[in-house]
């Protein structure tokens, strides 16, 4: 009986002084969304008539769409008078980090008719925890083997 008198006389104090203290904020870490720079085409030229061209390149973060802080959308606008864009090719050529992100061949599935008119091919890149940039260099190549001209544009994570 002692035991369970001091137990409810112990958890009511406790209780009491728990009640009592007051919430502080707690600090929330926040990640620089990524930003991307590039060298927009002025005047450009495929490497052939009837190649493809880049006219433009844009992106998108989290801010503007519905993406996570981590990532970034890089659209590539082109018209291709052939209507036969086949790749988008990208390579890392500089980089700050320590482990470059692969940066693989994306597939350009829009219809002959419509690359005629122009399109936009778009590419996610994700950001890691580091600070850190990753420059690219980017072209389309047909499927004749024709390349556009080339643009470069460099992926900002975390400020860097």
């Amino acid at each position: 009986m002692r035991h369970s008198a001091l137990t409810i006389l112990l958890s009511a104090i406790f209780s009491a002084a728990a009640l009592a203290q007051t919430e502080t904020e707690v600090p929330v870490m926040k990640s620089v969304p990524p930003t991307m720079t590039a060298v927009q085409p002025v005047n450009p030229v495929s490497s052939k008539p009837g190649a493809p061209i880049i006219q433009s390149v844009s992106a998108q973060t989290a801010g503007m769409a519905i993406l996570p802080n981590s990532l970034i959308s890089a659209q590539f606008h082109f018209v291709a008078p052939n209507g036969n864009a086949a790749v988008l090719h990208r390579e890392v050529v500089a980089t700050s980090g320590t482990n470059a992100t692969p940066a693989p061949n994306q597939a350009i599935n829009i219809p002959a008719d419509q690359q005629k008119l122009g399109g936009a091919v778009t590419v996610l890149l994700t950001c890691t925890d580091t600070r850190y940039f990753e420059t690219f260099r980017a072209y389309i190549i047909d499927a004749d083997g024709n390349r556009s001209n080339e643009v470069r544009y460099t992926v900002h994570c975390n400020g860097g």
